[in-house]
C-alpha cells in the first residue's frame, strides 16, 4: 500500500477519492481452481486524465473488513471516500493541508452536514461507526497530532461483540418513517409472474424463486442448473444456494451477487408455475462462458445482480402501466400506492415473509423456510414445511384457474366488452 506519509494524504485539485472494485486471487482449490475475492479499495482519482490509484489509506479498510464481505467493505469504504472528499473540496476553509490536522470537530461537523442535508437517521449512524474506526485507524497509525486513543471507549454488547463507542456530537435526524414498500396484495403474484414472463424473461423464474422461496437478488444470480435438487415433498424445489463469483470481470460491481448465507433452500412448487417455469428456462437460457449459470443475460454470460435489478424494473414499470389502464378501482388504487413507494426485488423476499407469517404457528414456521437458518433435516420440520405449502396453494388455488400467461389477455377482453 505504500508508506503513510501524511504530507501526501491530502492531494491538491483536480483530484477526487473513489472506491474502486478489485478482484485477487485468494487461493486455490485441490482440483487448482484458483479461487477469488474481491475487495472494495480507496483510489485517488486524476479527473484530467480520468486515471486512479490506489490510495494507502486503503489499509483502514483491510484492517477491519478484510474477511468481511464485499458489500460491508464497500460501505464503508465508500462512507470513507465521502468524508475524505468532504476534506478535500473544504481544504482551504478548514485549513487543513493534510489529515495530521484533523480534529474531532472536522467529524462532527461533517455528520452534521449529512443531518441537514437531509440523510436519513439510519445513514448518518451508518457514517458515524465508519468514521469512529477511521479516527481510531489515524491514532492508531499515529497519522494525526492532536487526538488520543484514551478518547475511544470501548464497549462489549450482552452477546459478547466489543465496539468502540462514537467520539463525535451528532444531531440525529428525526425518526421518520420509510417509504418502501415490503409486500403487495398476493391475488396480484400471478399477474407479476404474466408481465415477467412477457417482458423480462430472462428473470421470470427468479421472481417465481423470489416470491415463493424468499431468495435474494444476489442468491439468485448465483445458481447453477446444477444446483437444484428436486424433488422434495410434493415437487418442491430444493437449491443448494452458494457463492459462485461468477462475474469476477465486473470491476464496478455493486455487490448485488453476493449470497449472504450459504444453504439449502428449499422453493414452493404452488400449482405447476414453478415446474413450467424451471423447465421453459432451461430450454431458453443456456449459458456460453462455461459458467453453468443458471441466470444470464444477452450476451449468454452469468447475469450480474445489477442486470437483474434492470430487468426487473422494466417488470416494475409494465405492473403499474397494466393496473393503470386495465385495471378497476381497487388496481388503479393500489398502482397510486406503489407509484408513491419505494420498492424493487427485495418485494419479493417481503411478500413471501408475509404469505409465511399467515400460514405459521410459529416463529420457526417463518425462518426455516426464509432460509434465516441452516435447513434441518428433521421430520418435525418437514411436516411443519409442508403444511405451509399446502395452506399457499390453496390460497393460490382460489385466485385464478389458469396459469399463465392467460390471465393479461382475459382481462383486456373483458374490458373490451
Amino acid at each position: 500500500m505504500g508508506n503513510l506519509n501524511a504530507s501526501t494524504i491530502m492531494p491538491l485539485q483536480n483530484y477526487k477519492f473513489i472506491m474502486v472494485s478489485v478482484w485477487i486471487d485468494w487461493g486455490k482449490l485441490s482440483d487448482g481452481k484458483i479461487i477469488k475475492k474481491q475487495f472494495a479499495v480507496i483510489a485517488l482519482k486524476n479527473l484530467i486524465t480520468d486515471t486512479h490509484i490506489i490510495h494507502p489509506v486503503t489499509e483502514f479498510i483491510l484492517r477491519y473488513w478484510q474477511t468481511r464481505k464485499f458489500n460491508t467493505q464497500k460501505k464503508h469504504a465508500l462512507n470513507t471516500v465521502k468524508f475524505l472528499n468532504h476534506l478535500l473540496i473544504n481544504r482551504r476553509r478548514m485549513d487543513i493541508r493534510s489529515l495530521s490536522e484533523v480534529q474531532l470537530a472536522d467529524g462532527t461537523n461533517y455528520l452534521n452536514t449529512l443531518t441537514s442535508g437531509g440523510q436519513s437517521r439510519e445513514a448518518v449512524k451508518d457514517s458515524e461507526r465508519t468514521l469512529t474506526y477511521f479516527y481510531l485507524w489515524l491514532v492508531d497509525k499515529e497519522i494525526v497530532r492532536d487526538l488520543d486513543k484514551s478518547m475511544f471507549v470501548k464497549k462489549e454488547t450482552l452477546q459478547g461483540f466489543s465496539y468502540y463507542e462514537s467520539p463525535f456530537q451528532v444531531i440525529y435526524p428525526d425518526h421518520r418513517a420509510p417509504k418502501v414498500e415490503h409486500s403487495f396484495p398476493l391475488k396480484y403474484i400471478p399477474l407479476l409472474l404474466e408481465i415477467a414472463i412477457i417482458e423480462a424473461r430472462p428473470i421470470a423464474l427468479g421472481v417465481y424463486l423470489q416470491l415463493f422461496g424468499g431468495l435474494r437478488v444476489g442468491e439468485v444470480v448465483n445458481l447453477k442448473r446444477t444446483q437444484v435438487k428436486r424433488r422434495v415433498a410434493n415437487g418442491d424445489f430444493l437449491f443448494e444456494v452458494t457463492d459462485q463469483n461468477f462475474r469476477s470481470d465486473l470491476k464496478d460491481s455493486a455487490g448485488s451477487n453476493y449470497v449472504k448465507r450459504t444453504r439449502n433452500q428449499r422453493i414452493f412448487q404452488i400449482r405447476d408455475w414453478g415446474e413450467s417455469l424451471f423447465n421453459d428456462h432451461l430450454q431458453l437460457f443456456k449459458p456460453v462462458d462455461n459458467s453453468n449459470a443458471l441466470f444470464i443475460n444477452r450476451d449468454g454470460k452469468a447475469m450480474s445482480g445489477r442486470s437483474y435489478r434492470q430487468y426487473f424494473d422494466k417488470v416494475k414499470k409494465s405492473f403499474l402501466n397494466y393496473l393503470k389502464v386495465y385495471g378497476d378501482i381497487e388496481d388503479k388504487l393500489l398502482a397510486h400506492h406503489l407509484s408513491t413507494m419505494s420498492w424493487s426485488t427485495h418485494i419479493g423476499r417481503g411478500t413471501f415473509t408475509n404469505m409465511l407469517a399467515e400460514a405459521a404457528e410459529n416463529p420457526y414456521d417463518i425462518a426455516f423456510p426464509r432460509g434465516d437458518k441452516s435447513l434441518i433435516s428433521s421430520l418435525t420440520y418437514m411436516s411443519r414445511t409442508e403444511r405451509i405449502r399446502k395452506k399457499l396453494e390453496q390460497k393460490f388455488n382460489t385466485l385464478h384457474e389458469a396459469y399463465i400467461p392467460k390471465l393479461i389477455e382475459q382481462r383486456k377482453q373483458q374490458m373490451e366488452d
